[in-house]
């Protein structure tokens, strides 16, 4: 009996310490797991900002003001009309034909992971106009087909609120699309009564921000029961290349040209060690690699575009100097980036399925008189290239802000009628309001442009010619194929 006791307690015993192992276990392993996971730990774990600090940024209610800084993220209340449509004393002579619209999307999220992202708000006060296109995509979602989307009926018609993700558009965003299309919907009204979807052509490329800029523009631009009537297209590439995307020496031009950004960044010391220190504290997962400073920039656009408190690492902060000199820094680069010598050939190389696209939409417009607009929602780069294959090569052209706008404005003689098809067509090129015709390649000082003393207009046919003749010249050669199998 003695003995059966003494085997109940010591099972009684091993139960017990059982029973801890399991309890010491379930502590240990959550322990262990965030230890070794490489998912990113909450900020207030892995970044050792002072107690302060933590507060201040805590207790931060009121979205910070950056005044000057903010030019950069072009928001709504800085979208103004330019000379779009503005042909002074040639009013009663011409007619308006059609307009070619590319547009950068609107404000979006960083495209890396940047430090207290979570904590960015980058929501807005909806007024009036925002409001009624929600209300307006909710009653099409509901009540609507939405086979006018194409090959977008799947995508989300507009992001969430308060959304701040990795590259999507932001309610500010959308904010921006509408009031660009409203500001260009004064200017060309009368160009847009139209009830046919032949007279309208949307393209977008196959990204959230780009389609949903464009769903916002074309709201605002057009009445929405002309919208549904037009179907959207896509593009497969950012850079609207079409059939002609594939090109060996497009590769061997850009590393030349990054290889002189980069030199230009190494003979400024100073400016190379402090971006160096800014990128480490501002993006989540930094490394070794050279910092680009226009990655930087798009970054520390994410604090400065919704007023958040610049992030801090290791006790150590980015000033509100720091973002300044980082702007100057790339006002200067973009100077001497516009004038690289082989800027234009790569620009050249990169949009001629672009360029092309837009010819035949050109061509349309002077045979058939339709389409009467097309948009094509794009990039940055989209614009900085096909501008830089145009010629039209400075600061501002080679980076375009978030809702920037390249418009064709293409204008009909009505005083006489040749024998030459296309001879009275004409059209000007507007770049963010700002006339910028004289400065296409093949427009300058050229007989047979129109001018009075506030108006060049360049005949059509010059863009026809170049686009199908010329457009290779430059490369000694003939065709697409073989510009790009000549090495530069």
């Amino acid at each position: 009996m003695a003995n059966v006791q003494v085997v109940t307690v010591r099972n009684m015993a091993r139960h017990r310490y059982l029973v801890y192992l399991i309890i010491w276990l379930c502590i240990l392993f959550p322990v262990l797991y965030f230890k070794i996971s490489d998912r990113p730990v909450p900020d207030n774990k892995t970044v050792n900002i002072s107690e302060n600090f933590a507060l201040k940024y805590k207790t931060t209610v009121s979205r910070i003001d950056y005044n000057e800084l903010t030019r950069v993220c072009n928001p709504p209340h800085m979208i103004k009309r330019g000379g779009e449509g503005d042909i002074g004393l040639l009013n009663n002579s011409i007619t308006l034909q059609g307009v070619i619209i590319l547009t950068r999307h609107g404000d979006r999220g960083p495209m890396n992971h940047v430090r207290n992202m979570a904590d960015i708000d980058c929501s807005m006060e909806p007024d009036q106009e925002y409001n009624g296109y929600t209300k307006f995509l909710q009653n099409i979602f509901f009540n609507m087909s939405l086979q006018f989307l194409g090959p977008f009926h799947g995508y989300p018609l507009y992001p969430p609120q308060n959304n701040c993700s990795i590259s999507q558009l932001t309610p500010i965003g959308v904010s921006q699309m509408l009031k660009l299309g409203r500001t260009l919907r004064s200017v060309y009204h009368p160009l847009l009564s139209v009830s046919n979807s032949d007279d309208i052509i949307i393209y977008s490329t196959k990204y959230r921000r780009t389609f949903q800029s464009a769903l916002a523009f074309m709201y605002a631009i057009l009445s929405p029961d002309v919208l549904s009537k037009v179907t959207f297209k896509e593009s497969d590439s950012y850079s609207y290349c079409f059939d002609h995307c594939a090109c060996f020496n497009v590769n061997n031009l850009q590393m030349k040209i990054k290889q002189s950004s980069a030199k230009r960044l190494k003979s400024c010391r100073v400016v190379e060690k402090m971006l160096k220190r800014i990128h480490n504290i501002v993006h989540l997962m930094s490394s070794s690699v050279r910092v680009d400073p226009y990655l930087l920039r798009d970054s520390i656009m994410t604090y400065v575009c919704h007023g958040a408190p610049l992030p801090c690492y290791q006790d150590d902060c980015i000033t509100h100097e720091n973002v300044k000199q980082l702007f100057n820094y790339i006002d200067w680069d973009l100077e001497r980036y516009a004038k690289h010598g082989l800027l234009r050939k790569f620009g050249l190389l990169k949009s001629y399925g672009f360029a092309l696209n837009i010819a035949m939409n050109l061509l349309k417009m002077v045979s058939e008189s339709k389409p009467r607009l097309v948009l094509y929602s794009g990039h940055d780069l989209t614009a900085q290239y096909l501008l830089a294959a145009f010629g039209v090569l400075n600061a501002q052209t080679m980076s375009p802000h978030y809702a920037s706008r390249l418009v064709f404005e293409v204008y009909r003689n009505n005083t006489f009628d040749t024998t030459y098809p296309g001879r009275d067509f004409y059209f000007r090129v507007i770049f963010n309001g700002k006339d910028v015709t004289q400065l296409v390649a093949f427009c300058k000082n050229r007989a047979g442009s129109w001018t009075d003393s506030s108006i060049y207009l360049c005949p059509i046919e010059y863009a026809i010619r170049f686009i199908h003749d010329d457009y290779f010249t430059t490369f000694n050669a003939s065709n697409y194929k073989e510009a790009c199998g000549t090495r530069s």
